[in-house]
């Protein structure tokens, strides 16, 4: 499955060193945690496995089917503190069976309830977000996966994107 994540610019040499990168879940948001275990727990249900560690997340359709992420996307998502500090966009083909899809929105959703109630109330009631058939409906699709393997990358950018500048056309792709 053709994918593409953010992350810090310190991936890239990492994965020139080691050929598997993990998400720890010591670098997760503490607040945002429980979405994240509850994801996992999700990623354990459709057989994927994480191995104690945290998922790792992608997207897969951004606007329109299969298109990358925008700088608008970017923008939205990441911080201004991570830009200054250095980003990159990996683009990677990962095996079908190692990817969660599910609606960004969703996932948003699930976020705005543990952020609300530092917890999720209703656990069952965000399995809308992995709705068949996925659609993109203004909705864009995300994908957890386990890990990046190096031979799964096929492209890396650097995010050159200034936080101070407003003026960015937001629809280009990265």
């Amino acid at each position: 499955m053709h994918l593409w994540t953010f992350q810090s610019a310190e991936l890239e040499e990492l994965l020139e060193k080691q050929p598997v990168f993990y998400a720890d879940w010591k670098f997760t948001p503490v607040n945002w945690r429980p979405a994240y275990e509850w994801m996992a727990a999700e990623m354990k249900l459709n057989g994927i496995a994480l191995q104690g560690h945290a998922p790792v997340w992608a997207w897969h359709s951004c606007s329109a089917w299969y298109a990358g992420p925008t700088i608008g996307t970017a923008l939205d998502l990441l911080t201004d503190y991570q830009l200054l500090s250095g980003m990159i966009l990996l683009e990677m083909n990962v095996p079908d069976d190692l990817c969660l899809l599910s609606f960004y929105t969703g996932f948003i959703d699930l976020l705005d309830e543990v952020l609300n109630d530092s917890a999720i109330q209703h656990p069952n009631g965000h399995h809308d977000m992995f709705a068949l058939p996925l659609n993109l409906k203004g909705y864009d699709i995300q994908a957890a996966i386990p890990c990046i393997r190096r031979e799964w990358v096929s492209d890396i950018r650097s995010i050159e994107i200034k936080p101070s500048r407003s003026d960015y056309d937001h629809s280009v792709l990265l």
